[in-house]
C-alpha cells in the first residue's frame, strides 16, 4: 500500500466531533428559531383570526344582501300597485314569519309617512318617519341600508334596508325591511369565534348592533376609540386595545366595503401569550434532548457504520477476482447493504452477460451457417488464413493456404483474380482500400459453386499494409436465380417473336383473300375457294388465341374441372379423330392400343381430351412425313399410364429438362413451318397435375423419337351409364327472321350475308337503339346481339328485348369476343339462350338455326 502522511481516524470519532460542531450553532439557531417561531406564531394566530373577522363580515353582508332580496320582492306585490296596505300588511307579515326572527316591514311615502309597519297590528296610528336615508332613496332610485338608529315604532334600535318601489315608471314609496339586533344573533356565536374572545358587529359609523359579550349594555353604542380610528383610517386591521370592560386585547377588525358594515373580534392578550409561550418551552425541551440522544446515537450508530463499510471490502474483492461475492448479514446500514447488493448484482449481470454474448456467438455462428457466410483474415508473411467456423462448411473442407487453393478450391481464372486484387491492396500504403469479386469455386463433393468475395486492407501505425480481411458467401442460388431469369426473360422474347410469326401467318392469307374477294370479275367457285381459305385460317387463328386463354387460366388457378367418371379409351379415340387431317397431311401411321375393358378415370373429359391431343399434336408435328405415332394405354391397381410414342426428330439432354416449361419450344427451321407457340406441353402439364396425375417424357436423342407418359389415378370399376346413341338430328331452320346488331359494320354484314345465304330474313342494325326501334315490327325469331355495343351493352339490350311482346320468345344468342366462364354466366343471367365467341363457329351456328323452329314452338306452346 502506498504511504501517506494523512490521518485516519475512525468514522465514530467523526461522528462524534460532528455532533458536538452542531451544538454551538444549534444552540445559538434554537434562540433564534424560538423568536422566529413565537413571531410566526402570532402572525398565524392574527392571520387565523382575520379569516375569521372577514368571514364573519361576509355572513354580515349576505345577510343584508338577503334583506336587501326579501325587500326586492316584496315591493313587486300587486297590493302595493293598487294601494290596498291592508293586503300589504298582511301578505308581507306572512312572508316575514317565512323568512326568520328580526325583521318588519314599513312603507314609506315620499313625505316620510309610514303606509304598512308589520311591528304593530293594522290600523295602528303610524307616524311621519322621515330621514337622509329615505330622500337617498328616493333621490338615487338605489336600494341602500342605513346606520343604526332608533326605531320610531319600537323604540329600539334598527337597522333599515331600504327598496324604491315603482309605479308606471315612477318612483312612489320605499320598501324598508327593518331589522332588529337579534336578526344577526346566529353570526356570532361560540362556534365561530375564538375561544374567550370578544366580537362585535357595528355599521359604518362604528355603532354596536350585535355583541357577543354584555349585548343589552353596548348595543348602540360606539365601539371603543382605538378600535374606532382604526376602521375610519383602513378596511381591515389588527390593534391594540381594550374592550368595554377594560380587558387588554389584540383586536382584528374588517369593513364591506360597499355598505361601510364591518366586525371586530378581540383576543385578550394574557391568553394569546400563555398559548405561544407553552409552544414555545415545549420546543426548547425537545431541543435539548434531541441534542442529548444525538450524542448518544452518534457513538452508536458511528460503531455500525464502520462495521458496514468495512464489510464492504470483501465483495469488492471478489467482484475484482470474477467470483460470485458472499453476500453478508455485517450490513447496519441500508446504503452500504444497497452497495453491496449492488456489487452482487453486478457480478450475476457479468455472468449472466457472459453466457449471453457466449449463446450470441453461438448464433452468430449458426446464422453464417445457414446464410453460407464467412469471414477471413491474412496477416501478410503467413501462409495460413485465419476463418470463422462457417468457411469450412461453405467449402466441405478446410481452407488450405492461399497457394495450395490454385486449382483445386479454386479454378485458374478465379485464383488469379483474387491474387491481383490481394496484391494490389498488399501495396496500398496508407491509402487504404478495398474490393469484391464474384468467384466461382469447387465444393468438396465436386460441384461448382460461386462466391461473393469482398476484401480490404488493414494498416499498421505506419500506415503499411499489414494484413487482409473479409468476407466471402456462397451465393450459388442467386447467381442460379439470375440464370433462371435471364433464360425466361430470353424465352419471352422468343415467344413474342414466335407470337408475331404465327399471327402474320394466317393473316397474309386472311389479308389477301379479302382483297380478292372485293374485285367484281371473281366465279362463284373463286368465291367459294377464298371463303374456305379465310374460314380455316380463322380457325386456326383462333385455335392460337384460345391456347394462349388456357395457358392463362390454367396458370392462375382459374380453370374449373367438371370432373365425371370418364373412361379414357373414349377419350383416346376423341384426340385420335381431332388428328387425323394433321395426320393424313403428313401421311404419318396413328395406330391406337386401347384397353379391352373401360379404363375409368374421375375427370374432365373435354380437358382429358385436350391432354392426349396436345401430345398427339406435338407427335405429328416433330415427325417427318411418313413417320409411326403409336399411342398404349396400360393399368395397374392404383393408376392408369396413357403412353405417346413417335419416331421423329427426339430431344436433347437439355431439352427434356425444360420440355414442360412455358414458351420451350425444341430446334426451329428459319421458316418456322411446323408452327406452334410453345405452350401445348406447358398446358399438358397444368392439366394433369390438375387431375392429380404426372407427366414425363423420354427420349434417346436427336432422331431417336420421344415418349410421353401420362399417369393418373385410377377409378375403381363399376357398371357405367350407357351413352345415348340416338342424336336428335337438327331441323332445317328455313324460314326464320333473324336480328343481327354489331357495331362493327364489317363483321355484322359478313354474319348477315352467313345466315342469309341459309335462306332466313335477316335484318342487320349497327347501335341498340335502332334494333329496339325494328324489333316490334320485324318480330326476329332469333336475334344475334354483340355484347361490347356503343351506349347499351348487349346484356342491358337482351334484357328490353325480353321484354317487348314481340321478341319475349325469340333466341338470344351473344356473339362477342369474350369467352370465359364469367362472360358465358353473365350472358345466361342477361337472358341469353347461347354464347358463341368470334371468330364463330359457323357449324354451331347453323346448329342452332337448325334447331331453333323446336325451341319457338315448344314456348309458344307453353
Amino acid at each position: 500500500m502506498t504511504s501517506t502522511s494523512i490521518a485516519r481516524r475512525p468514522l465514530r470519532a467523526y461522528l462524534l466531533w460532528l455532533v458536538l460542531a452542531t451544538l454551538l450553532p444549534g444552540v445559538v439557531g434554537a434562540t433564534l428559531l424560538f423568536v422566529n417561531q413565537y413571531q410566526k406564531g402570532r402572525a398565524q394566530v392574527e392571520r387565523k383570526t382575520l379569516q375569521t373577522v372577514r368571514a364573519l363580515v361576509n355572513n354580515v353582508d349576505n345577510r343584508l344582501d338577503k334583506a336587501r332580496a326579501i325587500g326586492q320582492s316584496l315591493s313587486i306585490l300587486n297590493a302595493i300597485a293598487v294601494a290596498d296596505f291592508r293586503l300589504v300588511h298582511r301578505q308581507a307579515s306572512d312572508a316575514l314569519a317565512l323568512s326568520g326572527v328580526g325583521m318588519d316591514l314599513v312603507l314609506r311615502d315620499r313625505g316620510g309617512q309610514q303606509l304598512v309597519n308589520t311591528s304593530v297590528p293594522w290600523g295602528t296610528p303610524l307616524p311621519v318617519d322621515r330621514s337622509s336615508f329615505l330622500d337617498k332613496v328616493f333621490a338615487s332610485g338605489e336600494p341602500a341600508t342605513s346606520n343604526v338608529f332608533t326605531g320610531p315604532v319600537s323604540g329600539r334600535p334598527t337597522v333599515s334596508v331600504d327598496v324604491p318601489v315603482r309605479e308606471h315608471g315612477e318612483l312612489r314609496y320605499v320598501l324598508s325591511i327593518r331589522l332588529r339586533p337579534e336578526y344577526f344573533a346566529g353570526i356570532l356565536t361560540p362556534e365561530s369565534l375564538p375561544e374567550g374572545a370578544t366580537a362585535s358587529i357595528f355599521d359604518r359609523d362604528g355603532i354596536i348592533f350585535m355583541r357577543n359579550v354584555q349585548p343589552e349594555k353596548n348595543i348602540g353604542r360606539r365601539v371603543t376609540p382605538p378600535l374606532y380610528a382604526g376602521i375610519l383610517r383602513a378596511p381591515e386591521g389588527v390593534i391594540d386595545s381594550r374592550t368595554a370592560e377594560n380587558i387588554p386585547v389584540l383586536t382584528h377588525f374588517s369593513r364591506v366595503s360597499a355598505s361601510g358594515w364591518g366586525v371586530g373580534i378581540g383576543l385578550p392578550r394574557a391568553r394569546l401569550r400563555a398559548e405561544l409561550t407553552e409552544q414555545l418551552a415545549l420546543m426548547a425541551g425537545v431541543a435539548v434532548g434531541l441534542f442529548a440522544i444525538g450524542l448518544c446515537l452518534a457513538w452508536l450508530i458511528g460503531g455500525r457504520l464502520a462495521r458496514s463499510v468495512q464489510a464492504l471490502s470483501a465483495p469488492a474483492l471478489a467482484l475484482g477476482r470474477g467470483a460470485r461475492p458472499h453476500t453478508a448479514d455485517e450490513f447496519y446500514v441500508r446504503e452500504t447493504a444497497d452497495v453491496a447488493a449492488a456489487i452482487h448484482d453486478a457480478a450475476l449481470l457479468l455472468e449472466q452477460r457472459s453466457l449471453e454474448l457466449a449463446a450470441k456467438e453461438s448464433a452468430l455462428r449458426e446464422t453464417h451457417m445457414l446464410a453460407r457466410f464467412g469471414t477471413w483474415h491474412w496477416r501478410l508473411g503467413q501462409e495460413a488464413i485465419e476463418v470463422s467456423d462457417s468457411v469450412p462448411h461453405i467449402f466441405g473442407q478446410a481452407l488450405p493456404p492461399f497457394a495450395q487453393q490454385r486449382g483445386t478450391l479454386l479454378p485458374e481464372e478465379s485464383w488469379e483474380q483474387v491474387r491481383r486484387l490481394t496484391g494490389e491492396l498488399a501495396r496500398s500504403h496508407g491509402k487504404g482500400g478495398s474490393g469484391k469479386l464474384q468467384l466461382s469455386a469447387m465444393h468438396a463433393d465436386g460441384h461448382r459453386i460461386w462466391l461473393d468475395y469482398r476484401c480490404e486492407s488493414v494498416h499498421g501505425p505506419d500506415g503499411a499494409v499489414v494484413a487482409l480481411r473479409g468476407t466471402m458467401q456462397d451465393v450459388s442460388e442467386r447467381v442460379r436465380a439470375e440464370e433462371a431469369l435471364r433464360q425466361a426473360d430470353q424465352r419471352k422474347n422468343e415467344f413474342l417473336a414466335m407470337l408475331a410469326h404465327e399471327l402474320r401467318n394466317p393473316l397474309a392469307p386472311i389479308a389477301s383473300g379479302a382483297q380478292l374477294l372485293g374485285q367484281a370479275s371473281l366465279d362463284p367457285a373463286r368465291v367459294q375457294h377464298i371463303s374456305a381459305i379465310i374460314a380455316r385460317q380463322a380457325r386456326h387463328m383462333a385455335g392460337l388465341v384460345d391456347d394462349l386463354l388456357d395457358v392463362s387460366r390454367v396458370t392462375r388457378g382459374l380453370v374449373v374441372l367438371a370432373k365425371e367418371r370418364t373412361d379414357l379409351n373414349a377419350v383416346v379415340r376423341d384426340a385420335a379423330e381431332q388428328v387425323q387431317a394433321l395426320v393424313r397431311d403428313k401421311r404419318h401411321t396413328l395406330e391406337l392400343q386401347l384397353l379391352p375393358q373401360p379404363a375409368w378415370v374421375l375427370g374432365d373429359r373435354k380437358r382429358l381430351v385436350q391432354v392426349v391431343g396436345n401430345l398427339l399434336h406435338n407427335a405429328a408435328k416433330f415427325t417427318e412425313p411418313g413417320g409411326r405415332i403409336e399411342v398404349a394405354l396400360s393399368v395397374d391397381a392404383a393408376q392408369l399410364t396413357l403412353e405417346v410414342r413417335d419416331n421423329g426428330i427426339g430431344m436433347l439432354p437439355a431439352e427434356l429438362e425444360r420440355a414442360f416449361d412455358m414458351f420451350v419450344q425444341g430446334e426451329r427451321t428459319p421458316d418456322r413451318s411446323l408452327g406452334g407457340l410453345g405452350i401445348g406441353l406447358a398446358l399438358v402439364r397444368s392439366l394433369v397435375e390438375l387431375h392429380g396425375g404426372s407427366v414425363g417424357v423420354a427420349s434417346a436423342g436427336h432422331g431417336m423419337g420421344a415418349i410421353f407418359t401420362v399417369r393418373l389415378p385410377r377409378q375403381a370399376d363399376e357398371e357405367a351409364p350407357q351413352e345415348d346413341a340416338s342424336k336428335l338430328d337438327g331441323v332445317a331452320a328455313g324460314g326464320l327472321r333473324v336480328l343481327v346488331v354489331d357495331d362493327n359494320v364489317d363483321a355484322a354484314q359478313i354474319l348477315a350475308m352467313y345466315v342469309g345465304a341459309q335462306g332466313h330474313a335477316v335484318e342487320v342494325r349497327y347501335e341498340p337503339d335502332s334494333a329496339l326501334a325494328i324489333a316490334p315490327g320485324f318480330a326476329p325469331e332469333v336475334c344475334l346481339l354483340d355484347i361490347g355495343l356503343p351506349g347499351m351493352d348487349g346484356h342491358e339490350l337482351a334484357r328490353r328485348l325480353r321484354q317487348l311482346p314481340a321478341t319475349r320468345g325469340a333466341l338470344l344468342v351473344a356473339v362477342t369476343g369474350y369467352g370465359q366462364e364469367q362472360d358465358r354466366l353473365a350472358s345466361a343471367q342477361a337472358g341469353f339462350d347461347h354464347h358463341l365467341v368470334k371468330p364463330v363457329d359457323m357449324a354451331a351456328l347453323e346448329a342452332i338455326l337448325q334447331g331453333a323452329p323446336a325451341v319457338l314452338a315448344a314456348r309458344r306452346a307453353a
